[in-house]
């Protein structure tokens, strides 16, 4: 019997690869100027999950139409008026998408709710960590650098290392090893940010990075069992190499919101931690 060619996982790859050095320049671009730029960004990558999610849960037109609407325009509520006006206007579109699903009796009712919250909220949290005027800018890079280096080291200890699953039911691919490697990348990715950018590469910051390593992989797992669930390889095709937009944030929705989360009750910049 012939051997399977090894070219198909060389070429997705090689295409992961370009399309990461298409959008990084952008979104280093729009998270550096900030403002309109990043408001813009941030807008349509709302309603490109909103597109994504509710047509992955399979919702009606009108379903599609409040979730995808309440994505792009968080982050614009949140930017003109500030967080709390954020939220509010999250908890209205919820309110709506609620009778809707009653009146509907939608089947996967509970699903479309849990799932918009949950993008809702990682959504507004990296508008607002961007929105911080002494060092948002930076602290965005930072989480891109944690999430990018666990996707990375992930990916080549747990191909080069293998060894046991890490849930091999929802995500058969991913390996303990791979975790181990994510989280060693993403310290030293993290660490190397802020030493760079804040002159402040601590141990404390090469150890926050690492543990939120496991928060993206928690997020990748996540959206893994959503698309088992909804039985789909990928969320999309809109990134090539990556599938879609979901595909390609979701240790980012994770991360953001634990993040606020710590530096609310932390009273601090992560960056200082």
């Amino acid at each position: 019997m012939a051997q399977p060619s090894a070219r198909p996982e060389f070429s997705n790859l090689t295409l992961r690869i370009l399309s990461a050095a298409v959008l990084l320049p952008l979104v280093v671009v729009v998270v550096w100027f900030g403002s309109w730029y990043f408001l813009t960004f941030v807008v349509l990558i709302g309603a490109a999950m909103g597109l994504e999610y509710s047509k992955l849960c399979g919702a009606g037109a009108i379903a599609r139409g409040i979730i995808t609407g309440a994505l792009a325009t968080l982050p614009v509520m949140l930017f003109l008026a500030g967080p709390f006006a954020g939220l509010a206007w999250g908890a209205v579109c919820a309110i709506l998408l609620m009778f809707y699903i009653l009146i509907r009796r939608s089947s996967d009712g509970v699903l479309l709710l849990i799932g918009t919250a949950y993008l809702s909220l990682g959504i507004l949290a990296i508008s607002w960590l961007r929105l911080v005027p002494e060092d948002g800018a930076l602290t965005v890079f930072w989480i891109f650098a944690v999430v990018v280096g666990t996707d990375v080291g992930a990916y080549f200890a747990g191909r080069g290392i293998g060894g046991p699953k890490l849930a091999p039911r929802i995500s058969p691919s991913k390996t303990w090893a791979g975790l181990g490697g994510g989280m060693i990348c993403a310290a030293a990715a993290g660490w190397s940010v802020v030493a760079f950018g804040a002159e402040n590469g601590s141990v404390n910051i090469a150890l926050a990075s690492g543990g939120f390593a496991v928060i993206a992989q928690i997020g990748d797992l996540l959206e893994s069992a959503l698309k088992r669930h909804c039985g789909v390889k990928d969320s999309g095709t809109l990134i090539p190499g990556h599938g879609g937009v979901l595909d390609r944030l979701d240790g980012y929705l994770s991360v953001a919101p634990v993040v606020v989360l710590l530096a609310i009750v932390s009273g601090e910049s992560p960056l200082v931690w």
